[in-house]
């Protein structure tokens, strides 16, 4: 916090704080777009011939699992965003919620396309 020549406090982020701000934004989006746009529309590309099939092979079954990685993400990514507002002092940890953003892209897919889901 900087004050001015009229004596009102402003607030200035360092430059690494807007890019981990940035980079927590970006990975969130690209998270949800690849649950929402690629996991769930096509899931798994084989499954097996057995009846009943498993719950991930259908879509209305992978949704179910979509949401909760969509929320545990959000949940990441409002907990990354409010470390990097507070200030310096928490930089570690901005930095450490930035790279679980980025295991839980990959992760979250992973968990919709090949675990067995919750039902909505």
């Amino acid at each position: 916090m900087t004050f001015t020549r009229t004596g009102v406090r402003r607030f200035q982020r360092a430059p690494s704080s807007w890019a981990l701000m940035l980079a927590a934004t970006a990975l969130t989006g690209g998270a949800i777009a690849l649950v929402w746009l690629v996991a769930v529309p096509w899931g798994p590309m084989v499954c097996p011939a057995i009846y009943p099939a498993p719950r991930n092979c259908f879509a209305s079954d992978r949704a179910g699992t979509a949401l909760v990685s969509t929320v545990i993400v959000i949940v990441l990514y409002l907990a990354t965003m409010a470390t990097a507002l507070v200030g310096r002092r928490v930089r570690a940890l901005t930095i450490a919620g930035v790279v679980l953003l980025a295991a839980a892209a990959v992760v979250s897919h992973l968990a919709v396309v090949w675990i067995l889901g919750f039902t909505l």
